[in-house]
């Protein structure tokens, strides 16, 4: 019995049925010409080396970017830097052409007042376009269309920016007349004045504040607020209080039609011949500061004036909204 056992295979069935089901089942592979045989786990790829600052993962939030109101601080950082690393540069260009004696005066000739302003200016407008673009600013900058280079708006645009003026007086009389002596002797350059005044400065100025900064701001707000905030900086780095009111409510002006129009070529013009009326009135007084309530005197006089300008305000803002509603019912916006 126990040699039996001995001699006896250990047989599992269960592994005969296995055998006989391996040996019987059809080849999937030959029968089924669409199964496809695995081909084995590629290696893992690796991952090459990633820039920061191209790759999206590595993206401030929109609320972050460009322009926040740390990014305003610095842009008039970058102002305040252009002005004077330029100031150093023009006071060695004078020094050498003049000598030192007269280094005062040499800097404030015309030549030298001209290139003053466009080196500051075109050094900010670089600065503020690399600082934008390092905080991932988006959107368009300084648009031009010939759509908005219309004579009725650029008329209306320019009597709103004058009664504008007018109609702010009261505001500005609340800051002593000791600011204003700063700019008394502005447009004392004559050809040279002109250049910087009626040409250098829109062109320049509205690159910088409507076409890069308005702009910025409408690509991650409002127009309403990008038109506001444009306008205040536009006044903050006049410097002087008056004129710090003055170009903000100026800018509203300018900002509005830029908006509407999509264009830049509009607040330039307005822009030149509001500074160009702001020279011959400084010629004609001799650099003076010549208010509408200086010529009157008479109180009763003076507030008819100013009323019929607050209504005359009124008017040429509705007949400068009428303009531009004419402007993009017969053309598309570019």
């Amino acid at each position: 019995m126990s040699e039996n056992l001995e001699q006896t295979p250990n047989v599992n069935p269960r592994s005969e049925v296995a055998e006989t089901i391996e040996t019987t089942a059809p080849n999937n592979s030959e029968n089924n010409p669409s199964a496809q045989p695995s081909e084995p786990a590629a290696a893992p790829a690796t991952e090459p080396a990633v820039d920061p600052m191209n790759d999206p993962r590595f993206e401030a939030p929109r609320a972050q970017r460009f322009p926040t109101w740390g990014d305003m601080l610095a842009v008039i950082g970058i102002y305040l830097l252009a002005t004077v690393g330029t100031s150093i540069v023009v006071a060695i260009i004078a020094a050498i052409s003049g000598g030192t004696e007269n280094l005062a005066e040499t800097m404030s000739s015309g030549p030298m007042s001209v290139l003053s302003y466009a080196l500051s200016m075109g050094l900010t407008i670089v600065g503020v376009l690399i600082y934008r673009k390092l905080r991932r600013g988006t959107g368009r900058v300084f648009h031009f269309s010939l759509r908005g280079f219309n004579p009725m708006l650029i008329l209306w645009g320019f009597v709103m920016v004058l009664l504008t003026g007018v109609v702010i007086e009261p505001v500005l009389e609340l800051f002593p007349d000791a600011f204003l002596k700063m700019i008394d002797k502005m447009g004392m350059h004559g050809g040279w004045s002109i250049l910087m005044l009626v040409v250098l400065a829109p062109v320049m100025e509205e690159v910088l504040f409507r076409g890069i900064l308005l702009e910025s701001v409408r690509s991650k707000h409002s127009a309403g607020r990008a038109i506001v905030v444009s306008a205040l900086m536009f006044g903050v780095i006049h410097f002087i209080p008056q004129q710090v009111v003055n170009a903000f409510a100026i800018g509203l002006i300018l900002g509005y039609i830029y908006v509407r129009t999509e264009s830049l070529w509009p607040v330039i013009v307005i822009h030149a011949l509001n500074n160009a009326m702001a020279y011959v009135i400084m010629q004609w007084s001799d650099g003076a500061n010549i208010t509408v309530r200086s010529l009157i005197e008479n109180n009763t006089l003076y507030a008819v004036v100013y009323g019929v300008s607050l209504a005359a305000l009124v008017a040429s803002g509705y007949m400068v909204w009428r303009s531009i509603e004419k402007i993009n019912a017969g053309s598309p916006r570019a």
